[in-house]
């Protein structure tokens, strides 16, 4: 009885051990989005990498802090994708020398450059100097930018009244454009695009959808000069 008592033990405690790492990785991951300029490059949820990166010469540079350039490392090797980062010794040490040079083999012209925002502000210092944090979420985008003001393109992001309805069930679809310092504008007239098919949002940034069959349905929003919103998605079921 005792043995059995005690391999009971061990198993609970097994699961219990089991349960609380999968709760720190699921308490540390961030949200990551990377928008490249002919199409979405990833869209999921990382835990940052920290530790050790090699630059262009091939010196290790270490950081222990949680940044959007670890976010980024670890959706590269999660999607995969290839990442090219170069190293400048004018920044500082940690990873606050890195900047982003290419992302999947995409490297800007100087006219355009690999702009990061977290919660959609665009940040002032490098991706290996902005720090995030489980709330934070990442977004990594290939944009041109005004050479008077320096602004890039703004960047849209779109929320639905439901994540799941009815066929045939009214949903309202949102969109917003954000500037750099984050602050939110009506998507006027931006495309909402529902499995590829499109419609116009109204002066306020709103369209209403019906989805005619069960299923799932991608939605995003697209509009010129500005940056592709994330793709959500919207379930169908039969009323």
């Amino acid at each position: 009885m005792a043995k059995f008592r005690l391999r009971l033990l061990t198993v609970a405690t097994v699961l219990a051990t089991l349960a609380l790492l999968i709760s720190a990785a699921a308490a540390s991951a961030t949200p990551v989005r990377v928008e490249g300029p002919r199409g979405n490059v990833f869209q999921g949820t990382v835990t940052p990498f920290v530790g050790s990166l090699k630059d262009q010469n091939g010196v290790s540079h270490k950081t222990t802090k949680t940044t959007a350039l670890g976010a980024l490392v670890a959706a590269s090797r999660t999607g995969p994708f290839p990442l090219g980062l170069s190293w400048s010794d004018s920044f500082g040490g940690g990873w606050a020398g890195f900047f982003i040079n290419s992302v999947n083999r995409v490297a800007p012209p100087p006219t355009a450059f690999w702009a990061v925002k977290i919660k959609q502000k665009l940040t002032i210092a490098g991706a290996g100097s902005a720090l995030v944090t489980p709330t934070s979420s990442v977004l990594v985008y290939y944009t041109t930018y005004d050479p008077t003001t320096f602004a890039t393109e703004k960047t849209l992001a779109i929320t639905a009244s439901n994540s799941s309805v009815a066929v045939g069930a009214p949903v309202t679809i949102t969109v917003r454009a954000y500037d750099d310092a984050g602050h939110p504008t009506p998507g006027a007239n931006a495309w909402v695009w529902v499995n590829g098919v499109g419609v116009h949002a109204d002066a306020t940034g709103q369209a209403v959808v019906r989805l005619g069959k069960p299923g799932a349905f991608s939605v995003r929003s697209t509009a010129p000069n500005e940056i592709r919103s994330q793709t959500l998605w919207i379930h169908a079921t039969a009323s």
